[in-house]
């Protein structure tokens, strides 16, 4: 006799180091958000303590069905004692009868390494770790996480990178016995869309107090050293010596970082034609109302300013690296804005290059639909049931 009862939702645990607004929490949020409904109980396990900053995502998470665990622990204890912290962590999976546990970030793959193999264990790897950490805690911190973090791996069973740039990396260096995935993050899609009209575009403009005419180059992200937004101002200096900096340029900077007071300084001569405008929960409106996008980035995972630059209509200065190569093969007319990596020259022909560079509407919101935040979350859920099936049948 086949019993017409429904099956209970699947318990799934995303471990984190904290709740807090930064891209691999926005990532799980989103994932949770598409997931479709009914399959999952979804439980964030944070290892360490909820702080101020991380409230209101945590409300909104709570808002979507989430169950929340703190389990208390210090930065420097995951560091010094993740066996400790993964015994807690397995008291606590086994308490909520949850077999299905995806960790996120740096920390949470080495603790969730230490479970035992009853459970499915699964990563998501959001960069290139010898590079990322190499630039963030410097040669020799870098590749001592970066090794520690192959370790970590290598006793997981499953991996999902976020590009196939970033899978390459992961599957050259890790045991053949752990399988590769690749899940592109995703964008807000219908949030990241090109103006309807020109008159939209000024609109937007007036709204955000920029020029009605000209050109505007945005910078999205943090000012730090593995992005180099000090060579993007070198090289619109160096256009400004030359006198080929046209008046009506502008360039924008949304994001704080280490080096805003020394891009602050280089900003100097160029006055008014660069602007600051710090951290802003208006993203998408500044690109919407801008001609292009730049990035003079040394590493990336998956670059999401690139993807909704384009998704928003916006033209992208770039830097050579291979993921802006596998992101930005579907507007192949944007190879002509690829500068080499550290060549201020090359950025500053870019820049002057960038408006003659044009792709139509149809082609931005072709990006948004391949890296909408919903195709994302139906790529993981296709993952966590071919899981499923392939340990528990």
């Amino acid at each position: 006799m086949v019993s017409n009862e429904p099956t209970p939702p699947r318990a799934i645990a995303f471990v984190v180091n904290q709740i807090r607004p930064q891209g691999p929490l926005f990532v799980v949020r989103d994932i949770i958000a598409g997931l479709p409904e009914g399959y999952y109980k979804p439980y964030i396990i944070q290892l360490c303590t909820l702080e101020p900053q991380g409230e209101a995502m945590a409300d909104e998470l709570q808002a979507m069905g989430c169950e929340i665990i703190e389990l208390g622990f210090t930065r420097g204890q995951l560091e010094l004692f993740p066996r400790s912290a993964a015994k807690l962590l397995d008291e606590c999976l086994q308490h909520y009868n949850i077999t299905l546990v995806h960790s996120h970030t740096y920390q949470p793959d080495i603790v969730t390494s230490y479970l035992a193999h009853r459970y499915i264990l699964l990563s998501t790897q959001h960069n290139i770790a010898k590079l990322d950490f190499t630039y963030g805690k410097g040669r020799l911190l870098g590749g001592y996480m970066c090794r520690r973090l192959m370790c970590a791996l290598s006793r997981h069973r499953e991996v999902v990178c976020v590009s196939h740039v970033c899978r390459d990396y992961y599957r050259k260096d890790l045991p053949t016995k752990v399988s590769v995935y690749v899940a592109p993050n995703g964008i807000d899609n219908a949030r990241f869309t090109p103006p309807a009209s020109s008159s939209e575009r000024t609109q937007l403009r007036h709204q955000l107090n920029l020029p009605d005419q000209g050109y505007i180059i945005t910078y999205c992200g943090g000012l730090i050293k593995r992005k180099d937004p000090e060579l993007i101002l070198r090289a619109m200096r160096r256009l400004k010596r030359r006198r080929q900096l046209p008046s009506d340029l502008r360039l924008l900077f949304l994001g704080k970082g280490p080096l805003e007071r020394r891009c602050r300084q280089l900003a100097k001569p160029l006055g008014e034609q660069v602007q600051f405008v710090g951290f802003t929960d208006r993203v998408a409106d500044y690109l919407s109302a801008s001609d292009a996008l730049i990035t003079a980035s040394h590493a990336e995972g998956l670059p999401l300013n690139v993807i909704e630059g384009v998704a928003s209509g916006c033209v992208v200065i770039h830097s050579n690296l291979s993921i802006f190569d596998e992101i930005l093969e579907h507007v192949p007319q944007m190879v002509a804005l690829r500068f080499d990596i550290g060549n201020v020259s090359q950025c500053a022909d870019c820049i002057l290059k960038a408006p003659s560079v044009t792709f139509d509407r149809q082609e931005a919101l072709e990006m948004g639909a391949l890296y909408g935040r919903q195709r994302m979350a139906l790529q993981y859920h296709r993952i966590y049931q071919q899981l499923l099936r392939k340990y528990l049948g």
